[in-house]
C-alpha cells in the first residue's frame, strides 16, 4: 500500500515538472528578439598622428680629437670636466726617434764649438774665425730646432667646450690608448673628446619602418626622466642618411633641437619623444572601431530611419583611436560601433529541450 502511494506521488511530480518545462519553453520561444546597436556621432576636430620613441641628450658639437703622429704620448694636458678654449693645448706627442735627432744636433754643435776653439788657439785669420763662428751659430740653431721639434704634434682643441673623455695616457701610441676617464659614461675613440655643453640636443634611433614618416622641421615634444615635471618643445633638425644595424634591426638616427634648454639638462639623460607626423584641423572623424575594411574599400554602418545602413567612406589620417573621414559622412551622422541581439526576457533560455539542462541522474536524483 505504501509503495503504491509513493509511486502515485512520484507520477504527479513528474507531470507537474514536465508541464512547467513545456510552459517555460513555449513562453521563452515566444519572446521577440531585437537587434541592439551601440552608436556614436560623426564629430569635427583635430586628427594629429604622432610617433613615440625614446632617445637621449647629446651635444650638437662634439669632437673626438686624434693625431696622425706615430710617436707615443709625452704629456696629457687636459682632464675630464675641464673647460677649454678653442686652440688650447690638450696633448703632446713625441717623435718616432726624438733622442737620435737631438743627439745628432748636439754632436754637430759640439764639433762646431771645438772647431772654433781650434782656430782661436791657432790664431787663424779673421776670415777663418768668422767662418767657424758662423758654423757654430748654424749648429746652435739646428740644435734649438731639434729640441723644439721634439714634439711631432701638439694637439689643440678645435672648439671651446668641456672635456668629456680622455683616452690618452703617457706612453700610449695614438689610437691605442685606454680610457682614463669620461663624463657621464661618454664613449669615445679619440685621444681627447670635447663637447659644447651649451648646445644640447636629443638623439633618437628610428626604425626603418617608421623613418619615411619623419621629416626635418616636424614639431617634437620632449620629456626627460630626470625632469619629470617639464615638457620641452623642439623640432627635427637632421636625419642621419646612413643607417645603423644591430642584431638585424635597421635604424636611422634623428636629431631634435630644443627650443629652450633647461639648466638641469645633462649629457646622456634619457628622453621620451613624441614626433608630430601630421595634423589636420576641423576635419570629420569617427572612432577606429567603426571602420570596416574589405577588398573593395572601407565602409561604415550609418543609422538611416532607425536601421543600420552600410555606406562607403574615404578615410584620411589615423591618430590614436580616431580616423579622419574625407568623404561619405556628415557631421552629426549616427554610426554603428557594434551590434548585438537582445530579448525581452533576459532570463529566458532559448531553443533546445523544454526541460533546459535536465534533472541530473534520473527524475529522482542520485540513487542511494
Amino acid at each position: 500500500m505504501e509503495r503504491r502511494q509513493f509511486a502515485a506521488v512520484a507520477l504527479i511530480a513528474v507531470v507537474l515538472v514536465s508541464g512547467f518545462g513545456i510552459f517555460r519553453w513555449r513562453t521563452s520561444a515566444a519572446v521577440p528578439k531585437t537587434e541592439e546597436v551601440q552608436t556614436s556621432k560623426v564629430e569635427t576636430g583635430v586628427v594629429a598622428p604622432t610617433l613615440a620613441v625614446t632617445g637621449y641628450v647629446s651635444s650638437v658639437d662634439r669632437r673626438e680629437i686624434n693625431s696622425s703622429g706615430s710617436g707615443p704620448v709625452l704629456e696629457v694636458l687636459a682632464t675630464v670636466g675641464e673647460t677649454v678654449s678653442a686652440g688650447e693645448s690638450l696633448v703632446k706627442l713625441e717623435k718616432g726617434t726624438p733622442g737620435q735627432t737631438v743627439n745628432i744636433a748636439y754632436a754637430e754643435l759640439t764639433s762646431a764649438r771645438g772647431g772654433l776653439q781650434k782656430v782661436l788657439d791657432a790664431k787663424a785669420s779673421d776670415d777663418e774665425i768668422a767662418a767657424q763662428e758662423e758654423a757654430v751659430d748654424e749648429a746652435e740653431a739646428e740644435y734649438s730646432r731639434s729640441v723644439d721639434n721634439r714634439y711631432s704634434t701638439i694637439i689643440y682643441s678645435p672648439i671651446a667646450g668641456t672635456v668629456i673623455a680622455v683616452n690618452a695616457q703617457i706612453g700610449d701610441e695614438p689610437g691605442g690608448g685606454s680610457s682614463s676617464g669620461s663624463a657621464g659614461g661618454a664613449q669615445s675613440s679619440g685621444l681627447i673628446t670635447v663637447a659644447d655643453l651649451s648646445r644640447l640636443q636629443v638623439e633618437a634611433a628610428i626604425d626603418q619602418a617608421d623613418i619615411s614618416k619623419v621629416a626635418i622641421g616636424q614639431p617634437v615634444e620632449v620629456a626627460l626622466d630626470a625632469l619629470p615635471n617639464e615638457k620641452f618643445d623642439g623640432q627635427v633638425s637632421a636625419i642621419d642618411p646612413v643607417p645603423s644595424t644591430n642584431q638585424n634591426v635597421v635604424t636611422y638616427t634623428v636629431y631634435v633641437s630644443i627650443d629652450e634648454l633647461d639648466p638641469g639638462m645633462r649629457l646622456g639623460m634619457s628622453a621620451d619623444l613624441e614626433i608630430a607626423l601630421d595634423k589636420h584641423e576641423d576635419v570629420l572623424f569617427v572612432p577606429n572601431v567603426a571602420i570596416r575594411t574589405r577588398a573593395n574599400g572601407q565602409f561604415v554602418s550609418k543609422m538611416v530611419d532607425g536601421e543600420p545602413t552600410e555606406v562607403a567612406v574615404k578615410t584620411g589620417l589615423v591618430a590614436g583611436d580616431r580616423t579622419e573621414i574625407v568623404s561619405g559622412l556628415r557631421e552629426g551622422d549616427d554610426i554603428v560601433l557594434q551590434s548585438f541581439t537582445a530579448t525581452g526576457n533576459q532570463g529566458a533560455t532559448g531553443g533546445g529541450s523544454p526541460f533546459g539542462g535536465g534533472f541530473g541522474r534520473g527524475f529522482g536524483g542520485p540513487r542511494r
